[in-house]
């Protein structure tokens, strides 16, 4: 049962927050500085990745996995398969063993979890109330949630261990058709197949099974999985067994793994199903893309809030006057918005100048192009704006 919300107020002084947001123009010059270079480094990296691909792209061939040879030793191959293996994964606490790529172990408890809810109030004179609401609810977690952390010292409590961890074991030799590859090729392959432990004929130990309640695919140790209790355990395991993929990678020795570019990347890929060397160099680009945009809004984001902690002492300042101190802190977020997003700009464009040049530079031309024509229209329209005429006293 969920405990009563319990509330926490805090009241900070005028000249604590003028203080706390100075320290804060540190950390905030800090993260805007750091924005630059990560936004330029992207966009090398991004220029690096696309131009890797193409180079591959260009030279990989494709090949007939299931029949060995050694003639295209040290050349980008590209082929699909059957990705098998003779090596066995086991889980011995759950007298799992079975011949398959990967084996995982998902262990969830249930557990108390804390929720809290912020509000805050200015106050005249440039103090600030904060109020913190804490409430207690319950939730199914595969890490243990420590309840020493709780506020409210009457919460209700956690077990201080969970009996079971989440696990994965794979196998070391896996080949797709009669070519082995690499382990980083392997990692890539996924557990998604639930074990459905009766049809597959698991003897679960009975020191576990004794006291579990077991369905196909999932392990309950506690009384009644339809009403669960703090510290009840469910467990699952999922593997993956043999499936068809399609890969990319140098051959060398007979193992398929990293080639590398002239552009200092590597080109190491393996994905699920039958899939042309078109579509994988096609779906590697389209990654580098979603890559490259998440790291342009990072860093937008980064210079963003570096910008914010540094004008924050100026909105502090006017919170002597609540309304005057909200204002301010709307208009100067406004402001490091729009400057950040302009700074952005810049330099992924001055980046594309440098990593892209043909490129870059038509990007500037345009950019340029486009601001004057915008500057020449403000100035026709303040040429037309008709002028107050002036009055003279009459005699």
């Amino acid at each position: 049962m969920a405990n009563e919300p319990y509330s926490e107020v805090t009241n900070q002084s005028w000249g604590g927050r003028l203080m706390e947001s100075i320290k804060g123009v540190v950390a905030g010059g800090a993260l805007f500085i750091a924005a630059f270079p990560v936004l330029w480094m992207n966009e090398g990296c991004s220029v690096d990745t696309a131009k890797g691909l193409e180079e591959g792209a260009k030279v990989a061939i494709s090949i007939d996995l299931s029949k060995y040879s050694n003639e295209n030793n040290g050349k980008l191959i590209h082929g699909s398969g059957m990705a098998t293996t003779t090596d066995t994964v086991a889980d011995s606490q759950f007298g799992i063993n079975l011949k398959a790529i990967k084996l995982e172990r998902n262990v969830e408890m249930f557990q108390n979890e804390e929720n809290v809810k912020e509000e805050t109030s200015e106050k005249l004179g440039g103090g600030k109330e904060t109020k913190k609401t804490y409430t207690y609810g319950t939730t199914w977690s595969s890490s243990l949630i420590n309840s020493n952390n709780f506020k409210d010292p009457n919460a209700p409590k956690n077990p201080s261990t969970m009996p079971y961890e989440s696990e994965n074991w794979g196998a070391s030799d896996v080949k797709v058709g009669d070519y082995k590859i690499s382990s980083s090729l392997i990692n890539q392959i996924s557990a998604n197949e639930s074990i459905d432990y009766k049809s597959a004929g698991i003897s679960i130990p009975s020191s576990i099974s004794s006291r579990a309640k077991i369905s196909n695919t999932e392990i309950y140790l506690g009384k009644d999985p339809s009403n669960p209790q703090i510290g009840d355990i469910r467990i699952s395991h999922k593997v993956a067994n043999p499936k068809e993929v399609s890969i990319l990678g140098q051959l060398s020795g007979g193992v398929v793994g990293a080639f590398k570019t002239s552009r200092d990347t590597t080109i190491e890929r393996l994905d699920e199903g039958t899939l042309s060397k078109e579509d994988m160099f096609a779906a590697a680009q389209k990654e580098n893309a979603i890559m490259t945009w998440a790291v342009r809004v990072g860093g937008f984001f980064m210079m963003y809030m570096g910008l914010s902690l540094i004008l924050k002492p100026i909105s502090t300042l006017g919170a002597v006057v609540p309304f005057l101190g909200n204002l301010l802190g709307m208009g100067l977020g406004l402001i490091a918005g729009l400057v950040s997003f302009v700074l952005t700009i810049i330099t992924i464009a001055l980046a594309w100048v440098f990593f892209r040049p043909l490129l870059g530079i038509a990007l500037l031309a345009v950019a340029g192009g486009v601001g004057f024509f915008l500057w020449k229209k403000k100035q026709e329209m303040d040429a037309k704006a008709p002028t107050t005429p002036s009055t003279s006293a009459a005699g």
